[in-house]
């Protein structure tokens, strides 16, 4: 068995399927967490060192706003809570706007921005829905959309020290704890 480091090249997707561990790009196949190689009836998988958690309804993960459209809000999860490792499959999930808050919300941009860092619960594995609906959700950190400086949570207004930007967001109580 071949130990292979995520970024890994392993083969072409015409070989093989992508099992557990493993991602396609471009038809061809990468190792996406540290381990050894396992290849079983022509699907390749990585056999993660150490068990790393995987995604369940009503895990609480950890994000960045990497697209923004009509109505909904493309998050690349980055961690599951309570664990310090990174997920096996670094993925993305989906906040739609009527998951973002309780009540009614006109525009999803008012909720979060380009690259805010937000604490979703999962709702939806299938689909991988994300929700800010509940209480302890929300933008945990996020950058001025002018000058992309850190923003500074003061009386529940999200300002920007360098320009003096104030912006609104669907805002955590874990705002800028510096715990993720």
């Amino acid at each position: 068995m071949k130990f292979v480091m995520p970024g890994d090249k392993l083969g072409y997707a015409e070989e093989y399927a992508a099992g557990k561990g493993v991602y396609e790009e471009n038809g061809e196949l990468f190792a996406s967490v540290a381990g050894k190689v396992v290849m079983r009836d022509r699907v390749i998988s990585v056999e993660p060192v150490k068990r790393i958690p995987e995604i369940k309804k009503g895990d609480v993960v950890v994000g960045r706003i990497i697209d923004l459209r009509n109505s909904l809000a493309l998050v690349e999860i980055a961690r599951k809570e309570g664990f310090d490792r990174e997920l096996m499959h670094t993925g993305l999930g989906a906040i739609h706007i009527s998951n973002v808050q309780p009540g009614y919300l006109k525009d999803i941009s008012t909720a979060f921005g380009y690259r805010d860092i937000v604490r979703a619960k999962v709702v939806d594995v299938e689909q991988m829905k994300l929700s800010t609906k509940e209480e302890g959700m929300g933008v945990i950190k996020a950058i001025c959309s002018i000058c992309k400086e850190g923003l500074v949570l003061e009386k529940n207004k999200l300002v920007c020290p360098s320009c003096g930007n104030v912006e609104k967001r669907r805002v955590s109580p874990e705002y800028g704890k510096g715990r993720w």
